[in-house]
Formats: C-alpha cells, structure tokens, sequence
C-alpha cells in the first residue's frame, strides 16, 4: 500500500467515523423506560432533544426526583 493510498484510507475512516457519531436518530420509547434511562445515568438529559410534551414532563420529573435523592442522601 503506497503512502498516498493509506492516507486516503485514514482520511475516509475518521470522516466515517465523524459522520457515525454526529448522526442523530430519533426513538419512541415508553415512558417509564425514558425514566428508568434517566434515573440510572444512562441517559444524561442534555443529551435530549426535541422533546415532546410527555418526554419533557418525564425528563424533568425524572431529573427533580434523582436531585431529590441526592439530597435525602446527603443528609443522613
């Protein structure tokens, strides 16, 4: 493989790879399995977007009830 090849190579597998991981994808999901995502960690809050009005009522629900729980955990 000449140099001027692999360097092709290497560029068309970092556009890849920037193209895989700024693509977006949109999901439904039942409701308690967004809280559940949130709740654990898995599913940090501003990593959502374009939120409609029940996953926004979850999100924040979601994300007062685990601030909550650190609270009541701090003052035990």
């Amino acid at each position: 493989m000449g140099a001027q090849q692999y360097s092709i190579n290497r560029k068309n597998i970092q556009d890849n790879y920037h193209h895989i991981h700024t693509e977006k994808a949109q999901v439904e999901l039942p409701i308690i399995l967004l809280e559940k995502l949130i709740l654990s960690g898995a599913l940090p809050g501003n990593e959502c977007r374009c939120l409609d009005d029940a996953a926004r009522k979850t999100l924040w629900q979601s994300l007062l009830l685990s601030s909550l729980q650190g609270e009541q955990s701090r003052c035990r």
